[in-house]
């Protein structure tokens, strides 16, 4: 029997990748470093934690050296210089798999969402820390292209996914929707998939992304971005989406218990609108970290978390840099069970 993990199960570490000058940080270098130390020392409270830098990023290694002293002398950090195109490591990062009482690495392929950008180095990052020793669990390398930010499990066996993003014709153009389900069944042991059709945020790079839309938070609730403004451009599809998932049914044939999460005011970087959500949290060791915007609906997207898990500290993350490169919490950061 296999599984693909739920993301509130027992986790061993979280990894993330520290920004560079030669990433699309480089504008606002200290800034981006300083929103990400911010994000690892939250994880530290909780669990163990992962860095990799690019190794000529001295600059980069004296920082972590600095801020992570402590953590670093204790074994709760462990740093390792690997080369990184950027620092997405929800997407290159392994997604792990509960075979056979055992836990599994899988490495798929990441191809720069669709062939958007560079993403040579990131591909290599599972393999290099399987070679570092990082990794002790079996990695297998698996013959589709997938990021761990296009898929949700609930860790019973049940995927909640959409079109947009795995059907773009860049990703994996040779297979079809049934075909892809089938990958999905076999090498996650998924026994269903939930399909969404709409949904998106201006600004997304990633093709919607279901992480930054919809989230499972048990194996019976699924909390999702909603739009109740009827001028903004979002209001339709973000509706439509909302009617999907309330005809979705559990592998018991059961609704979902839905849990309505706030809209983040419009935030521009220029002309470009950016892809603010709520939806972008990520789970760990008995705690949420949910990204933050200065925005008056902060506050209301914390309680309303809190309130659907009492059992988790809910804890807000300032994420206003991170929306500047069209990601946030979820989207830097991968669990390692």
């Amino acid at each position: 029997m296999k599984r693909m993990r739920a993301e509130w199960e027992k986790q061993r570490a979280v990894l993330f990748a520290f920004p560079h000058q030669w990433s699309d940080w480089k504008t606002y270098l200290n800034e981006a470093r300083e929103n990400f130390v911010a994000i690892i020392k939250e994880v530290l409270r909780f669990e163990e934690v992962i860095l990799i830098h690019h190794p000529d990023d001295l600059e980069g290694k004296q920082r972590i050296e600095s801020e992570f002293k402590k953590a670093i002398s204790e074994g709760k950090m462990r740093v390792y210089a690997i080369k990184c195109n950027d620092t997405w490591a929800r997407d290159f990062g392994a997604i792990n798999l509960f075979e056979n009482e055992k836990n599994i690495l899988l490495d798929f392929g990441f191809n720069g969402w669709g062939l958007k950008f560079a993403s040579n180095w990131d591909n290599q990052i599972n393999s290099s820390l399987k070679t570092a020793g990082e990794f002790s669990d079996e990695l297998r390398v698996m013959d589709m292209i997938l990021e761990g930010g296009s898929i949700e499990s609930d860790g019973n066996g049940v995927i909640l996914t959409n079109t947009q993003c795995l059907l773009e014709k860049n990703r994996n153009p040779h297979l079809s929707q049934e075909q892809i389900e089938q990958k999905l069944k076999e090498h996650l042991g998924a026994k269903k998939i939930l399909w969404l059709n709409h949904g998106y945020l201006a600004g997304d790079d990633t093709d919607s992304h279901i992480d930054t839309l919809a989230r499972f938070i048990s194996s019976h609730k699924i909390a999702y971005v909603g739009c109740d403004d009827e001028s903004d451009e979002h209001y339709e599809e973000l509706k439509a989406m909302e009617q999907e998932l309330k005809n979705l049914r559990d592998l018991n044939g059961e609704f979902y218990e839905l849990i309505k999460l706030p809209f983040v005011r419009a935030i521009y970087d220029g002309d470009e609108r950016l892809p603010a959500t709520y939806a972008n949290f990520l789970f760990i060791n008995n705690a949420l970290l949910v990204p933050t915007y200065a925005d008056s609906n902060d506050s209301l997207a914390l309680q309303i978390l809190q309130d659907a898990l009492p059992h988790l500290e809910v804890v807000g993350v300032d994420c206003q840099t991170l929306i500047k490169q069209h990601g946030s919490l979820h989207c830097v950061s991968m669990q390692i069970y």
